[in-house]
């Protein structure tokens, strides 16, 4: 025992002199060593990491301490016996990301091919993200690194999904939400159903830190007339002068598109009055402005709610992002702490990428979170999506059977040959008599049997099947 303690020893000061930042985590992911040049890297005390758990997940979870030692999480592979090499990350004071290049030694076990720890080496100086890679090609670790970047530059105040990806028309409304948080301008959401447009509605009035204490209040406008309208609005606003708050309270219009004329009107009415002090953020499924121009929303009042517009196309219209999202909500899965993945078979993501996706972001956290409960690997594979995706992805790989064209006169002349068949059998070869049951002459009867060369002696033509 001496011995052992002794050579335990002897490694520990080993690795602690070494000028090479080097950590070890247990099975379950806790920091369990740390030797002097890790942590003079991190710029932390070693108690505070000892005994943590990391996740392989980039998003934040809320808690900063914890976010951070995510970013040190190797791939779920390295805890299956698997050594490699990847990025592990730590955040800069000024919430930036530092990515440095790692080897990861698995720690196996005798027991079972399981890793009973991993051991972490960083080798090289920082390196970037892989962000500029297209998120089609690139591989899983390159998305969770940039998935990391993506959700640092949305900040932790209005952390969206709904907005993760390049595509032109998101990155647009990114930057209008950075907007919509810093002002108390009026906002419309526009968007499909199941493209979050609530969620994004309820960020923009808490995305900004003093917003905290002012009200929200949430209308669902299919379900108002003007009366019921106008008594919510008064009680509200009342409220809101009682509680005398430094901001305005803000009226979440859900699905301003499909409230009523006379309701619209109302609406107008209040919004007109000048001493109400509220806010109002609303969502619908076009553009109010466009509905305006068609006679099917009261103009002023599609002007006075679109102030500001966050557009949010269909997942159909920007697959390139598909990938990334995919990788986000299989991490939110991994954020619950139990079974960690590390991303996705190659053909698994060719599926999402031919998916039709009718349910935009809805249906897609639906489908990832049904695939990571069936996975049984590190990765998500074709086997563990859900039967319609499987369904529908063979359906759309298979080519379209092509139209095959017809020869009229060709197709004309193969029915006639059969009526002659079957005339001759039933006439049992009398050429008066099959002239008769065709309703034609003799002399043309013989004509057409000797052009399709047909006798008595033919086999006899298959009777047509019943029904």
């Amino acid at each position: 025992m001496a011995r052992t303690r002794s050579n335990i020893n002897a490694l520990s000061h080993l690795l602690g002199d070494c000028d090479v930042p080097i950590f070890a985590l247990d099975a379950q992911r806790r920091f369990v060593y740390g030797n002097a040049a890790c942590f003079a890297w991190l710029q932390v005390e070693p108690r505070s990491l000892m005994g943590k758990r990391c996740d392989y997940h980039s998003g934040p979870p809320g808690d900063p301490e914890q976010r951070s030692l995510n970013g040190l999480c190797p791939p779920p592979e390295v805890f299956l016996g698997r050594d490699g090499r990847g990025q592990i990350a730590w955040p800069r004071r000024d919430d930036t990301w530092e990515h440095r290049p790692a080897r990861f030694l698995s720690l196996g076990s005798a027991a079972d091919d399981k890793a009973c720890g991993v051991l972490v080496l960083v080798d090289g100086p920082e390196t970037s993200p892989a962000a500029e890679s297209p998120f089609r090609a690139a591989s899983g670790e390159d998305r969770h690194a940039t998935l990391r970047q993506v959700l640092s530059e949305l900040g932790e105040r209005f952390h969206l999904d709904q907005v993760i990806g390049q595509h032109p028309a998101i990155m647009r409304a990114r930057e209008i939400i950075r907007l919509a948080v810093q002002t108390d301008s009026r906002t419309l959401v526009i968007g499909p159903p199941g493209s979050g447009r609530e969620h994004v509605a309820r960020a923009v009035h808490y995305g900004g830190g003093h917003r905290d204490a002012a009200p929200l209040a949430p209308l669902a406008c299919n379900l108002l007339d003007a009366e019921l309208l106008n008594q919510t609005i008064a009680s509200f606003a009342a409220s809101c002068a009682e509680l005398q708050v430094e901001h305005p309270g803000t009226l979440l219009l859900l699905e301003v598109d499909r409230l009523s004329s006379d309701a619209q009107a109302a609406l107008a009415g209040i919004l007109s009055i000048r001493e109400l002090d509220l806010r109002t953020v609303a969502t619908a499924r076009h553009s109010l402005i466009d509905l305006a121009a068609k006679d099917q929303f009261r103009r002023d009042l599609a002007f006075a709610l679109s102030t500001l517009e966050i557009v949010l196309p269909p997942l159909s219209q920007r697959r390139d992002d598909i990938p990334l999202l995919a990788q986000y909500f299989l991490e939110r899965e991994n954020a619950i702490g139990g079974k960690q993945l590390s991303s996705f078979a190659d053909q698994a993501v060719e599926h999402l990428l031919l998916h039709a996706w009718p349910g935009n972001l809805d249906e897609l956290a639906t489908c990832i979170a049904t695939a990571c409960r069936r996975a049984s690997g590190p990765q998500v594979t074709v086997a563990d999506l859900p039967e319609p995706l499987q369904l529908a992805a063979r359906a759309a790989s298979r080519p379209r059977k092509k139209a095959e064209s017809i020869q009229l006169d060709l197709f004309l002349e193969e029915v006639e040959r059969e009526l002659f068949r079957r005339a001759l059998h039933r006439s049992k070869g009398n050429k008066a008599k099959v002239a008769r049951l065709l309703g034609i002459t003799r002399s043309r009867a013989v004509r057409r049997l000797q052009h399709f060369k047909l006798s008595p002696d033919d086999p006899p033509p298959v009777p047509d099947q019943p029904g």
